[in-house]
């Protein structure tokens, strides 16, 4: 049976070698009235959940999780100067410039920059909360890319640390931007796609070999920020991080054709590259028009390439977006020819073709959708029981928390399950089986802490994990030694009983 109902857990039965005396037992009973007292503010409740473990954030974009202070602080340390006009910043000087440092003391300018760059305040003229996010990158794009991805991943793993997170899987860069421009420049004609992957097959040694050095140097650098003696994308790492490789919707068909099987190559080929995902918005024109040829590519690809792993925007639309005809079949493309594992957002369920057989077919398939839940009040307007988490639910579908951009949305995981617990009147164990939900429909390898997805059914090695004082035997511990997964988990139980106890 699979856990997607968020249905209560059944009592655990002890392993034999352990004494299971109340004294040795998380007390999740105690911690569910403290919740539960808590829900009656929002500061109590973040306080509260700021500690809580939270499994992980399968929906994050790196480049939109830096908050718009720390990129005005690298301005400033970087002696960089801004424009006051355009905000585009500029590692020399000119007429009309004024130095970073300036922005320290002047609150306008400075208040003008933080406005452009998130979702902190109102929006100017007549623009919405969609045009102004989809707008705030482009005024921070070059920064960032000064910054670097290992300062950018230093401040996002950290963040997470800190809330109690175990894993990520980040949308972020993979290889040089050489390497990547030289497989993806030109790309072949894809009229017929058989000789369009052919010669895409060419190029893929040189971005292999460039992908694996990059991403070693980055092991390297991320660990040494955070003062982690193990490789960030390790096991060994207290917050396990993977990468999903992203490919633009906007991209004319020859080039997102070649950015796809890039990136299953890629996914193939280094355990890192977790999955590939498509981005951009849903609503734009080319976005639209190019849906159903981009799903045909990635259906070929897949079945050519190992099938990897896929996890793809979708539903993220709203009538004031988009015309009904493109949201009556989004999804199910989405999973059928797309073979989406994981969807992102799946704002637009409602107005799919026979909801009932898809929801049927998702459940089935065990397609977990990742609510962002801030996201989808900013951009799209939807919240509260405007937003379908209701309908997932009540369907059976497996649901997971996430932040989307959560510099931008000035947002972080604590506060997209304080918003989950109050628009949704959830429980404390509604929580804890939604981080639960994270890692089971992560794509870390290996095979499950739970059976059948049932969190109330541990494997027989591990029916002691919840107990305080558990340490795995010598079976335990070669199936920890065998399971990425099954590893993160049990970090994951281990760590709700010392926050319980």
């Amino acid at each position: 049976m699979i856990n997607a109902r968020l249905a209560p857990l059944a009592g655990l039965a002890a392993a034999a070698f352990f004494i299971t005396t109340p004294a040795c037992q998380a007390d999740e009973a105690s911690a569910a009235a403290r919740f539960s007292a808590a829900k009656r503010s929002e500061p109590e409740l973040v306080a509260f959940l700021k500690g809580m473990p939270k499994g992980a954030d399968l929906h994050n974009h790196a480049w939109g999780a830096i908050y718009a202070e720390n990129m005005l602080d690298f301005a400033v340390r970087n002696s960089f100067y801004m424009d006051p006009s355009s905000l585009a910043f500029s590692t020399q000087p000119a007429a009309g410039l004024v130095p970073a440092k300036d922005l320290l003391s002047n609150r306008p300018l400075a208040a003008k920059f933080l406005d452009a760059v998130s979702m902190r305040g109102g929006y100017p003229g007549l623009q919405s909360g969609h045009d102004h996010f989809f707008s705030a990158f482009r005024y921070f794009v070059a920064l960032l890319d000064a910054m670097g991805p290992d300062q950018r991943l230093a401040e996002v793993i950290g963040r997470a640390k800190d809330q109690n997170v175990q894993y990520l899987e980040l949308m972020e860069e993979v290889s040089s931007d050489s390497a990547t421009e030289s497989a993806l420049n030109d790309p072949p004609v894809i009229d017929d796609m058989e000789k369009a992957l052919a010669a895409m097959r060419k190029r893929f040694p040189a971005l292999l070999a460039d992908s694996k050095a990059y991403l070693d140097a980055r092991d390297r650098e991320v660990s040494k920020l955070l003062g982690i003696n193990a490789p960030v994308t390790s096991i060994a790492s207290p917050i396990p991080i993977r990468y999903i490789f992203t490919v633009p919707r906007t991209w004319p068909d020859s080039r997102f054709f070649a950015g796809v099987a890039a990136g299953m190559a890629l996914m193939q080929n280094d355990g890192r590259v977790a999955a590939v995902n498509m981005l951009a918005p849903e609503d734009d024109p080319i976005s639209r028009r190019n849906f159903e040829s981009q799903m045909r590519m990635v259906d070929f690809l897949w079945s050519r390439l190992g099938r990897p792993n896929l996890t793809l925007h979708a539903g993220e639309l709203t009538l004031e977006l988009s015309p009904l005809s493109a949201m009556r079949s989004r999804i199910r493309k989405t999973v059928e020819l797309g073979h989406a594992r994981r969807i992102g957002h799946g704002v637009s369920i409602a107005w799919e073709d026979d909801l009932p057989g898809l929801l049927r077919e998702m459940r089935q398939k065990r397609v977990a959708v990742e609510i962002c839940l801030t996201s989808n009040e900013g951009i799209l307007k939807v919240s509260g029981d405007r937003h379908p988490f209701n309908l997932y639910r009540a369907a059976g579908i497996p649901l997971t928390i996430n932040t989307d951009d959560e510099g931008v949305n000035r947002s972080n995981l604590t506060m997209e399950f304080v918003k989950a617990a109050r628009s949704f009147d959830l429980s404390y164990r509604d929580l804890k089986d939604l981080a639960r939900n994270s890692l089971e429909y992560s794509f870390l390898p290996g095979e499950s802490l739970y059976q059948a997805g049932d969190y109330a059914r541990l494997r027989p090695e591990f029916s002691g994990v919840r107990a305080l004082n558990w340490r795995p035997d010598a079976r335990a511990q070669a199936l920890l030694a065998s399971s990425e997964k099954l590893t993160i988990q049990v970090r994951l139980e281990r760590a709700f009983s010392d926050f319980e106890k």
